[in-house]
């Protein structure tokens, strides 16, 4: 069972700081790069070879690299040119950043059993959190690479970590047992409590940009669409879609209280959370959709057919085609219209299972891998897009310019 709704878990004092610095053995038998240690990576500039779209590759090493989830922007807050990545080069993931004006990548920690898509900056991009597979909620010291603990949920698994619109709380999902819940951490009180708990499945849960109190998070894999408020109160869902109403993805437009979303892969849909009505933007494959922070633009990647990364009015519903990422875009239910069934997870993971979403997964060929996915995500003023490709042999890390 998880913790009493609303009891406050500190973490013990012997825990509060560590250095990152001790190297790591894992089970390929390579070593864990060095906070400090500059990446060989040479960035390489092109051209989109359909839109003319200028075009940067950041990473190029035959490995796993990829951005952060596409709901936690890779670009760090407050530093225009430095973008946030994951690379597996040692042997596991580590996060890393890439620093425009030097031309270079640098390892900025060693954590233990990291989430690879979990990371998220600070709202001043001084920090970096993370959760790991021992149920920690961590935080590095981006420039001093120290990393210690702010939060710990014993025997839980727990998702990506995503800030307040007021910096001060983070908010993941978790696992443990039989049970699902949402895992909200104080900062600066280095404290986290359960909020919510339930049977059913919980992943992907945000806060609204604008609102350091409402948190949106998804059912899998249906109902999908839901609020609650962060002191666990109005808990509700905004929308019952039916067997065949593959709703994916979903993300606040801007600082609104609108979500956007894909129902799969029909059209891109859009929903007011007070008011919860469909609405349909575009009809088309919108596949993982972000917007830009005003809210006037939304970039989104697209699969079954790909037609690359396209920009969406979110007024008119006008797209036009960004680039062409290559990616392979993996994962056999994206060729149906809804959601995985219980059948098919049990022939790859048992009837039970033990993981608390395709994160947790070693290998996820239903929705994944998601390193095949470009997951495009908007830097803060709204003119460059990070994605993730493989379309060299391996993922790679790429920023893209957006152009008038």
């Amino acid at each position: 069972m998880l913790p009493v709704t609303g009891t406050w878990i500190k973490i013990e004092p012997w825990r509060l700081m560590r250095f990152a610095g001790r190297p790591v053995v894992n089970d390929s038998a390579q070593r864990s790069l060095e906070p400090g240690f500059l990446l060989p990576d040479e960035p390489r500039r092109f051209v989109d070879e359909e839109t003319g779209a200028p075009q940067l590759q950041l990473t190029g090493h035959p490995s796993i690299n990829h951005s952060f989830f596409f709901l936690n922007p890779s670009f760090r807050p407050g530093h225009p040119g430095q973008v946030g990545f994951v690379t597996h080069r040692g042997g596991g993931p580590q996060p890393c950043l890439f620093d425009e004006e030097k031309g270079q990548s640098t390892c900025i920690g060693v954590p233990d059993e990291m989430q690879p898509f979990s990371p998220s900056f600070s709202l001043d991009g001084s920090r970096l959190f993370y959760t790991n597979r021992g149920g920690e909620v961590r935080q590095i010291d981006i420039e001093s690479h120290d990393d210690d603990p702010l939060a710990q949920l014993d025997g839980a698994s727990l998702g990506e970590a995503g800030p307040s619109a007021d910096g001060r709380f983070l908010i993941t999902a978790c696992k443990r047992g039989d049970h699902h819940g949402l895992f909200l951490v104080d900062i600066e009180k280095r404290e986290g409590r359960i909020i919510l708990e339930r049977k059913e499945k919980i992943i992907h849960p945000q806060f609204q940009p604008g609102n350091p109190e409402l948190i949106e998070y998804a059912g899998d894999p249906r109902p999908r669409l839901f609020t609650i408020r962060r002191d666990g109160s109005e808990d509700q869902c905004l929308y019952q879609n039916g067997e065949r109403e593959f709703i994916v993805h979903e993300s606040f437009l801007g600082a609104s209280d609108d979500l956007i979303f894909a129902v799969w892969p029909y059209k891109l849909g859009r929903m007011n959370v007070h008011r919860k009505e469909m609405e349909t933007v575009v009809e088309t494959n919108a596949w993982h959709m972000a917007s830009s922070r005003d809210g006037r633009k939304i970039v989104s990647d697209t699969n079954h057919p790909d037609r690359g990364l396209i920009l969406i009015d979110p007024g008119t519903g006008d797209t036009c085609t960004l680039c062409g990422p290559g990616s392979s875009n993996g994962g056999t239910q994206w060729k149906e219209d809804h959601p995985a069934g219980p059948e098919v997870w049990a022939a790859i993971r048992g009837e039970t299972g033990q993981d608390l979403s395709w994160m947790e997964m070693k290998v996820d060929s239903v929705y994944g891998p998601q390193w095949s996915h470009p997951h495009p995500a908007f830097d803060e003023t709204g003119t460059r897009v990070v994605y993730t490709s493989d379309r060299t042999g391996h993922p790679q890390v790429y920023v893209v310019e957006v152009t008038d």
